[in-house]
């Protein structure tokens, strides 16, 4: 295929990358995908792209948020974000939001041409602002990267379609959808790790076991299927920490009677860091029922595998075949497939987890960032 990029070329994200006094601020924006926006913005910075992000900072609707959400103190200062204020009011808050975007981006293709546009999921007012760019600018290419989304075999793709017509491409998380949408160009780039090894750590062959969950505290999702799981499991050696940003009453109510839960809350990447490297294992419990499952990678999989301990969790639809060979399944998630997973953990030896470990690099062989940036830069740039 013929690439047509060169040293001039700009790439613009739409979407805010915060830091963390903006993450614990604002609800409507998660740390797993913006660990995830930060490592592809510097795997393609890495490859020689200039990266300039259009920070829109979700909050909750006016009162409850503010009616001209956040400031600059927010964003992440690694790269070159230009604050969108928009007005958070119920009912324009989404065409205010596609107004701010239209005006900037319009200012900013004119002087960076040929420019590419990436933006987080196919929101309504990233699609209304792109759409109004291309009337003036056709020659723009944009591509939706898509994380997540709603169940698109509900009405058989038909909203997607309609809010991304116009785009040069679509660019997939979930093997699901990659294998499934009827997008002509497409790439499937689920996650990225900044090291094709995984993080040194001496596996510990000891009774005590330390698992980590990361990720939203909710009482609904996968979550109560580990609670659940965790009354049932009666091994008084077993530990579980619990990492992220929302409340679960029912995880609190554990933790207050039971001395091996523990519930850190939301707490700094450094943090994170340091507890994962401390785990035996991790645990990434999904809802296999819920409607947009199959339109979901998560990619907290593949920041636990950087650890190089097992993973215990469904092997979900928008996971590609090869993760097969390095999760404990638990199916459908009853407290007895847990428990079984629980068991299979303490049981394994040395020489299963080094084993683990090898097929686990050969993963992340192909999951660097930078690579990762390359294959999306390939496939922008592309004809």
């Amino acid at each position: 295929m013929a690439n047509n990029c060169h040293n001039s070329t700009r790439v613009f994200w739409l979407g805010a990358i915060l830091n963390d006094g903006g993450l614990k601020k604002f609800r409507g924006e998660t740390p797993a995908a913006t660990q995830w926006s930060r490592g592809l913005l510097k795997g393609l910075a890495e490859n020689g792209c200039d990266v300039k992000v259009f920070a829109p900072i979700w909050d909750a609707l006016f009162p409850k948020g503010a009616l001209f959400p956040g400031n600059g103190e927010f964003l992440d200062q690694g790269f070159d974000q230009q604050l969108v204020r928009y007005l958070n009011f119920p009912g324009v808050r989404t065409r205010s939001v596609a107004d701010s975007l239209k005006r900037v981006l319009r200012n900013e293709v004119a002087k960076n041409e040929p420019a590419i546009v990436l933006n987080y999921n196919p929101y309504p007012h990233y699609c209304q602002a792109m759409k109004s760019v291309l009337k003036d600018r056709p020659q723009v290419k944009w591509f939706n990267v898509v994380l997540d989304l709603d169940d698109p075999t509900l009405d058989k793709w038909s909203s997607f379609a309609k809010a991304t017509n116009g785009a040069s491409g679509a660019v997939f998380l979930s093997w699901w959808g990659y294998e499934n949408a009827p997008v002509e160009k497409k790439l499937h780039l689920d996650a990225g790790v900044f090291s094709p090894k995984v993080i040194s750590q001496p596996s510990k062959l000891v009774s005590k076991k330390i698992y980590v969950y990361a990720g939203k505290l909710a009482d609904y999702g996968g979550l109560p299927q580990v609670i659940s799981a965790i009354k049932r499991y009666d091994d008084p050696l077993a530990s579980f920490k619990f990492f992220g940003k929302g409340t679960s009453k029912a995880l609190a109510d554990l933790a207050s009677h039971d001395s091996r839960v523990e519930v850190f809350g939301f707490v700094s990447d450094d943090e994170l860091k340091d507890a994962c490297g401390d785990a035996d294992a991790f645990l990434s419990p999904r809802d296999v029922d819920f409607q947009g499952t199959r339109m979901i990678f998560p990619s907290k999989i593949l920041y636990y595998l950087q650890f190089g301990k097992p993973v215990l969790g469904p092997m979900l639809p928008g996971l590609a075949p090869e993760y097969k060979d390095v999760l404990l399944d638990v199916g459908d998630g009853t407290p007895d497939l847990w428990g079984d997973a629980f068991n299979s953990v303490k049981c394994m030896t040395s020489h299963q987890l080094n084993e683990l470990e090898c097929k686990i690099e050969r993963i992340l062989d192909k999951r660097t960032w930078c690579s990762q940036g390359r294959r999306l830069l390939d496939f922008v740039c592309s004809e």
